[in-house]
């Protein structure tokens, strides 16, 4: 695994380990003690500290503190996200820091206490949809553990329908989610909330139109340092509107 040392790297910086399924706690789908399970991967450094703001927030559903946390100077100073990449490593020396479970993404916290309003800000913050990371998964990994990407989460937990159609706007792919409807009696999946499996299978089936993936595709080619800047475009209110998902 490349976490050796490197010419680069500050010496003061410890990167926390990678972290498998086996790690959490399951006494409840999203883990027992969640929160303090994270502090433990994340906070033993003040650095770090700041960093699980944003987890904090999204456990807790406090919509006021996850935004004002996306807009505060001070916490973008260490290069906190609303994606994995920055708990994970820098991306110059991560060559194998592969993310291997959701259970400590911001997205996967908030879906799974339910926590609709803050999954909308992650995603409309560009929080990547697929796996709240943009560096290296491990898809077998993800398909032994929890959950094989946020779209697979939000089904198994019986999240409203209002979830699978956020993932979807922003850009989730259906194919990652290898089940179907004949799998809806199994176990761990009896959940699923009937109308957002519907609204999964649809989109699984059908292609998607085209302004949809051009919105995707504008969002992804700005960066998502650079989507606050879409209300100043020189362009009618109504696409800036569409965006923005405001629509």
């Amino acid at each position: 695994m490349a976490d050796g040392p490197d010419a680069d790297e500050p010496p003061s910086i410890r990167f926390p380990p990678l972290i498998t399924v086996s790690d959490l706690p399951a006494s409840t789908p999203a883990g027992r003690n969640l929160k303090e399970w994270l502090q433990e991967q994340f906070c033993n450094k003040p650095l770090e500290q700041e960093d699980m703001r944003l987890h904090n927030a999204a456990y807790v559903g406090d919509l006021d503190t996850l935004r004002n946390l996306l807009q505060e100077d001070s916490f973008r100073l260490f290069n906190a996200d609303v994606d994995m990449d920055h708990q994970l490593g820098p991306r110059l020396i991560l060559s194998a820091r592969t993310l291997n479970t959701l259970v400590v993404c911001p997205l996967y916290i908030s879906a799974a206490y339910h926590h609709l309003q803050c999954f909308r800000v992650l995603l409309r913050a560009g929080a990547q949809p697929d796996f709240n990371y943009t560096g290296p998964v491990c898809h077998e990994a993800l398909a032994r553990g929890l959950a094989s990407c946020l779209l697979d989460a939000v089904l198994r937990h019986g999240c409203d329908v209002a979830f699978v159609h956020l993932l979807l706007d922003h850009g989730a792919n259906p194919a990652f989610v290898s089940w179907g409807e004949s799998e809806l009696q199994a176990p761990n999946r009896r959940k699923v909330e009937p109308e957002a499996l519907k609204v999964f299978l649809e989109a699984k089936r059908n292609p998607r139109r085209l302004v949809h993936l051009c919105r995707i595709r504008i969002r992804r080619t700005m960066g998502k340092k650079r989507l606050n800047c879409i209300s100043s475009l020189p362009v009618p209110d109504p696409i800036k509107n569409f965006l923005l998902h405001q629509n």
